[in-house]
């Protein structure tokens, strides 16, 4: 079965600042089966399920913080509980000694298994800076799949960022496939500036990593592109109408 395709709603923020049901609405229209969310706008769980079933739309995921994960974790896993979203990513972690990062596995244990024991899986989502070999040789990605058990944390693997760190990303993924739930995909138009780009029209393999996806049975995929420089919603069609084809 092919994995849904979703759309991290960052790639829309100042959009979703202005007027976040239409955005909604044109993530449909584009053909998306689902979003994940970055903020809930401090919209209820209620009316964002009502305008999810208006847009015909599935709540996939949401990012957030070190900080939302340390004191607000209850209510956030009451939230996505209550919206049957089924992942919940920690978006961006910086440590520049190991240790660090083996605290941060700690945390992670403990969010991980108390959102499993809710229906909801833990997900790491990485930048570039992970996959530099700044501890002895080793890796910030590789410590957190050392350090932490596969049943509480798994990671939502950007394919761009593993790209832009000079790793090659299907290899990445095909290798650590069983401890990864859903990727990023987002393109770069070249890799010298690495400017991100629109899916399909840059030098990363996004449909082999789709199709690489769904071997292995993922639920769904997210397009994210942080970085728009032309009509936002124009953007979102061309990456998935690129993805579908």
């Amino acid at each position: 079965m092919k994995p849904d395709i979703g759309l991290q709603l960052y790639s829309l923020r100042e959009k979703c600042g202005e007027n976040f049901e239409n955005v909604l609405k044109e993530v449909s229209r584009a053909g998306y089966d689902g979003v994940e969310f970055y903020s809930f706008f401090d919209i209820n769980s209620d009316d964002m399920g009502e305008m999810l079933k208006k847009y015909n739309l599935k709540a996939l995921g949401t990012h957030t913080s070190a900080d939302i994960l340390t004191n607000e974790l209850d209510v956030l896993v009451k939230y996505c509980y209550e919206l049957e979203i089924e992942y919940i990513s920690l978006a961006w972690y910086e440590s520049a000694d190991r240790d660090g990062w083996l605290r941060l596995c700690e945390k992670a244990e403990k969010w991980g298994e108390k959102m499993r024991r809710n229906g909801i899986h833990f997900m790491y989502h990485n930048h570039a800076h992970e996959f530099e070999p700044r501890f002895s040789g080793e890796m910030a990605e590789d410590i957190i799949l050392k350090n932490t058990s596969p049943g509480n944390v798994s990671l939502e693997l950007d394919c761009y960022w593993v790209t832009h760190a000079g790793l090659e990303a299907a290899e990445y993924l095909t290798k650590n496939i069983s401890r990864i739930k859903t990727i990023h995909i987002k393109d770069m138009a070249d890799r010298t500036e690495k400017k991100m780009t629109e899916v399909g029209t840059g030098i990363i393999d996004c449909r082999g990593l789709y199709d690489i996806s769904a071997q292995a049975g993922f639920k769904w995929v997210a397009i994210e592109q942080d970085d728009i420089r032309i009509d936002p919603f124009e953007s979102i069609r061309i990456s998935i109408n690129n993805l579908r084809k």
